[in-house]
């Protein structure tokens, strides 16, 4: 994938929305998606702070980087679930400033949730374990069962991975009314998309016929 693929909003959203058209399928990774990156955020947040705290004499004495590294620690320790949402967030916003900017405090607070459940439950990897697995396997049978086609991950698991929690995002917004030309413009492509899709799929049936 190019470099201006990644940041082309609307080629990434057609990449998921192809493969997640079926009503049911959607449902379910609206519920599932956020449960399987909350679960990874848990584990994520066993990695601890990846930095020090600033000690309480930086804080006192003002120094502006002790400060707002506190206020950081205050908010959740920058463990990995927290890089990783902020990345997300960066990622995000480039592709569109005014979603991005918007669900940025979700993703963020995300990972501070996970990070305090993983510090005050004594399970809590073995409770966000039960909820990964099943997750998932109600995604690939929305997948096998309702949309009859392969998910994201089985052309590329990274692409796929980034592009779920805003895949949610979107359907969200766009049932608000948010950006309704963007949704009719990508409603027409995934339509093309599915209908080429069937259309080799028959024909390679067709040849396994012969």
């Amino acid at each position: 994938m190019t470099q201006s693929k990644v940041f082309d909003l609307k080629y990434q959203l057609l990449q998921y929305g192809s493969h997640h058209n079926n009503p049911w399928n959607v449902g379910i990774h609206l519920t599932c998606i956020p449960l399987i990156l909350w679960t990874g955020l848990v584990w994520g947040a066993k990695s601890g702070p990846l930095i020090a705290a600033p000690s309480a004499s930086a804080v006192a004495s003002g120094a502006p980087a002790a400060v707002a590294l506190s206020k950081v620690f205050q908010f959740c320790p920058p463990n990995v679930s927290l890089v990783l949402m902020t990345a997300y967030s960066a990622y995000y916003i480039s592709l569109d400033k005014v979603a991005g900017l918007l669900t940025a405090p979700l993703f963020l607070g995300l990972a501070r949730n996970a990070t305090q459940f993983q510090l005050s439950n004594p399970n809590a990897n073995k409770i966000a374990l039960a909820i990964h697995v099943a997750a998932w396997v109600a995604q690939f049978i929305g997948h096998g069962v309702y949309e009859k086609r392969a998910p994201k991950l089985m052309d590329n698991l990274l692409q796929a991975l980034v592009l779920a929690p805003y895949f949610v995002v979107y359907e969200v917004l766009f049932f608000f009314g948010y950006r309704p030309q963007l949704k009719k413009e990508l409603d027409i492509l995934i339509q093309e998309d599915i209908a080429q899709f069937r259309a080799k799929k028959a024909l390679a049936e067709k040849q396994k016929k012969q």
